[in-house]
């Protein structure tokens, strides 16, 4: 019996992957991103914090998706970005926002709109678009202790095919 499963089992997979296979076999044609457009960063190190800041701080529109914001210089950079009349959005995790040392209250107090997660488990996400092209991504949250003890990455490119443009409009639109 338990030989006949596995079988089984053996043989959904191999129609599986031919089937996938089979469907689309053409190469996907995305713009390749080039090496030189690429920037990364590690932590601990104040990097990825500076880099976010500097592209809060030369964006007109800014979409973030991030489990947590603790940090207060990226906070004040959304804050002053949002008062110089930059068009900022932001999803974070629901459980996380209310915790002691979150800034969600601080940058909902300022008018900035703030979704929370109401769909999913948790919003683990952590990116942001800028001006619909520039990207950030990575482990790294939005805190003072990913810049200072932990080990996180952030990688800094541009969207080929606006694929984390598409997933925070589909984000915001299963949480509002």
């Amino acid at each position: 019996m338990v030989k006949k499963v596995g079988i089984f089992f053996l043989n959904i997979s191999v129609l599986a992957l031919t089937a996938c296979n089979s469907i689309d076999s053409k190469p996907i044609k995305d713009k390749p991103i080039q090496d030189n457009n690429i920037k990364i960063f590690f932590t601990p190190s104040p990097d990825c914090e500076n880099n976010i800041i500097e592209r809060i701080n030369q964006s007109n529109k800014i979409d973030v998706v991030v489990y947590s914001i603790t940090n207060p210089d990226i906070t004040n950079a959304i804050i002053a970005a949002y008062k110089r009349g930059a068009d900022i959005r932001i999803i974070t995790d629901r459980t996380q926002s209310k915790g002691k040392k979150s800034l969600v209250g601080t940058i909902k107090k300022a008018g900035i709109p703030v979704l929370t997660n109401k769909k999913h488990k948790i919003e683990h996400n952590k990116f942001a678009v800028f001006d619909d092209v520039g990207v950030v991504s990575g482990s790294y949250n939005w805190t003072t202790n990913a810049s200072m003890y932990n080990s996180e990455n952030c990688l800094f490119f541009n969207q080929p095919n606006k694929e984390y443009s598409h997933r925070f409009e589909q984000l915001w639109n299963i949480y509002k």
